[in-house]
């Protein structure tokens, strides 16, 4: 199972590996912003890692919650502004694998967040994570488990969130999750995921299904789908392809 058995640790752990390749490369360049520096921003995170790990400690009680649902989304969302700092710093000093990883520390914090009931309102660096790990992926069984952990996402983003119109640019990332996690589901070739994902995605955005299964069909020849995920893709194409009206 992906990502199984996640705490702060492991993902701190991480993090600071990363910290002190940044840390090293800025000595060796003209300092910047004090308040922006690599040890900075990393005794900020670490503040930080050392309230969120007491969520991770045993209690006594299921009741002895540590930090409220409010305390723990606001930390949590501040936890992955934190790492997209990271992540422009890497930029600025041209460590573009480190920038990426930063970036990609926020899909497991995301995830962690969720399994602690916590919700999430900053998702462009989780789905830039997602897509660079599901271009990685090309067996079945391993995109099926992919298809789980963006189904974990989807339960996490704050609701507030899945109800923004989409003029509104903050809620583009959440529509590219739900796109993604179908591309996923379809390239997975399990029918039943494919179906799952599909009404996920005409649920929230319905104004792009058309557009999105017309494509699909378009990639089953070109991709040469088995049938089982044409019949699928043939199914929502035709049901969609056509301007609906209400009787």
């Amino acid at each position: 199972m992906l990502f199984d058995n996640l705490s702060i640790n492991t993902i701190s752990s991480r993090f600071d590996e990363l910290a002190n390749e940044l840390i090293k490369s800025e000595r060796m360049r003209e300092s910047v912003d004090p308040e922006r520096s690599p040890s900075a921003l990393r005794e900020t995170m670490f503040r930080l890692i050392d309230i969120l790990q007491l969520v991770d400690q045993p209690k006594e009680n299921e009741s002895d919650n540590t930090l409220s649902e409010d305390e723990l989304n606001e930390l949590g969302d501040y936890g992955i502004n934190l790492l997209m700092d990271f992540s422009a710093l890497a930029t600025e000093l041209e460590l573009n694998k480190e920038s990426r990883e930063f970036e990609d520390l926020a899909l497991p914090l995301a995830l962690w967040l969720g399994r602690h009931l916590g919700h999430i309102k900053t998702l462009e660096p989780i789905v830039n994570a997602l897509a660079r790990l599901a271009n990685t992926y090309q067996d079945n069984a391993e995109l099926e488990q992919l298809y789980e952990v963006v189904q974990e996402l989807l339960n996490t983003v704050s609701p507030e969130l899945k109800t923004r119109k989409k003029q509104e640019s903050t809620s583009e990332p959440w529509r590219i999750l739900l796109i993604n996690q179908a591309i996923i589901a379809t390239r997975s070739h399990r029918p039943g995921l494919i179906e799952r994902a599909y009404e996920i995605l005409v649920e929230y955005i319905p104004d792009e299904a058309p557009a999105f299964f017309k494509e699909g069909m378009s990639q089953m020849d070109a991709l040469n789908y088995p049938q089982q995920v044409r019949e699928v893709v043939e199914k929502y194409y035709n049901l969609w392809s056509s301007p609906r009206t209400l009787h």
